[in-house]
C-alpha cells in the first residue's frame, strides 16, 4: 500500500490471546496493507518466538506477562502515536482492505466497530467460542449507531479517547469506554464493511479461564454502579443467565440464516461457556454486595 498525505496516521494494537501461531497469521494479513503512516504494536501476555519478531521488524512487541486483553489494549493505546487507534486480537485475520476501511470510516465517527465473521477451518470448540462472543457481529447487518461495539474489531479517534482515559485506567473494557464516549456525545457506529475473520482459538481450557476472569470483572464493574438490591438480584438470578445467553445466540444465528448447523453442533459447548460466565459474574456481584456491607 502506498502512503497518501490525506491518510491519517493509524496505530494498530494487537492483543495476543496465546493461540499458537496466531500472531504470525494476523501480522501476515496486515503486512501488505501497511504504509509509512501505520504502526503496529503487538501487546502480549506471553512473548512470541524470536522468528516471528524477526519476520515482522516493523511491528513493536510489548510483553505484559499474565495481562488480560483489555489491559494489553490499554498499554498499547498509551504507546500509540497515530491519530487513529485500531484494536484487534491475534486470532483475528483482518480483511485485505481493513486498514483503508478503518481510515475511511473514522472520518464520520469517533468510534466504529466492524463485522467479525468465522474463518475457514474452525473446529467445534472454535465455533462455540465464536458464537458466544460474536454472534451479534456476524454479517449480515446494516450500518447503524451502536454503543455495543466489538473491541476485537474496532477503530477509535485518539482525540476522542484522550478525554475518557479514566474509563480505561484499569483496562480497555469496551462497555465502560463506550459509555464514557456517549456521555461526551461521541459518535459510535457499527459498520459491516470493516471486516475481520476469527481464526482458531487457544482451546477450551484457555477460553474457560478467560470467561471466568472476564465474567467476574464484569460483575464488579456493573456492581459498582448497582444498589445492594440489584447486586443481590444479580446473584439470585445467575441460574437463568446461561439459558438466556444461549437463547440469544440461537435467535441471532436463526435470524441471520448462516451457519445454523454449526451452531447446533456447538450448542453444548456454547451453554458450558455461558455457564462459566454466569457463575463468574454472579461471584463478582456477590463480592460487590459483601464489600458494600
Amino acid at each position: 500500500m502506498s502512503s497518501s498525505s490525506a491518510d491519517p496516521a493509524l496505530t494498530i494494537v494487537v492483543g495476543s490471546n496465546g493461540a499458537r501461531g496466531s500472531v504470525e497469521r494476523c501480522l501476515a494479513a496486515l503486512d501488505p496493507q501497511l504504509d509509512g503512516d501505520v504502526e503496529v504494536i503487538v501487546c502480549e501476555s506471553e512473548a512470541s518466538p524470536d522468528e516471528v519478531r524477526r519476520r515482522f521488524p516493523s511491528a513493536r512487541f510489548l510483553e505484559r506477562k499474565g495481562a488480560l486483553v483489555p489491559e494489553l489494549w490499554r498499554d498499547g493505546i498509551e504507546e500509540a502515536r497515530g491519530e487513529l487507534v485500531a484494536l484487534t486480537i491475534s486470532s483475528m485475520l483482518p480483511a485485505p482492505d481493513w486498514v483503508a476501511t478503518a481510515r475511511r470510516l473514522l472520518t464520520a465517527a469517533d468510534a466504529v466497530g466492524g463485522a467479525i465473521d468465522p474463518a475457514d477451518g474452525l473446529r467445534v470448540r472454535d465455533w462455540a467460542e465464536y458464537y458466544c462472543r460474536y454472534a451479534r457481529d456476524m454479517r449480515p447487518f446494516e450500518e447503524h449507531a451502536c454503543a455495543d461495539l466489538p473491541g476485537d474489531n474496532a477503530v477509535y479517534s485518539k482525540g476522542a479517547l484522550e478525554p475518557v482515559r479514566g474509563a480505561y485506567r484499569d483496562g480497555f473494557w469496551e462497555p465502560e469506554v463506550h459509555r464514557a464516549l456517549l456521555e461526551r456525545s461521541g459518535r459510535l457506529r457499527h459498520d459491516p464493511t470493516l471486516v475481520v475473520y476469527q481464526g482458531r482459538s487457544a482451546g477450551i481450557a484457555a477460553f474457560t479461564r478467560q470467561r471466568l476472569r472476564h465474567g467476574r470483572l464484569y460483575g464488579h464493574q456493573r456492581g459498582a454502579r448497582f444498589s445492594a438490591a440489584r447486586n443481590a438480584a444479580g446473584v439470585l438470578g445467575a441460574p437463568l443467565v446461561p439459558f438466556l445467553m444461549t437463547f440469544r445466540v440461537v435467535r441471532r444465528v436463526t435470524q441471520k440464516r448462516r451457519h445454523r448447523l454449526k451452531a447446533l453442533v456447538a450448542l453444548p459447548l456454547i451453554f458450558y461457556f455461558n455457564l462459566a460466565w454466569a457463575a463468574a459474574e454472579a461471584k463478582g456481584h456477590l463480592e460487590m454486595l459483601t464489600r458494600r456491607e
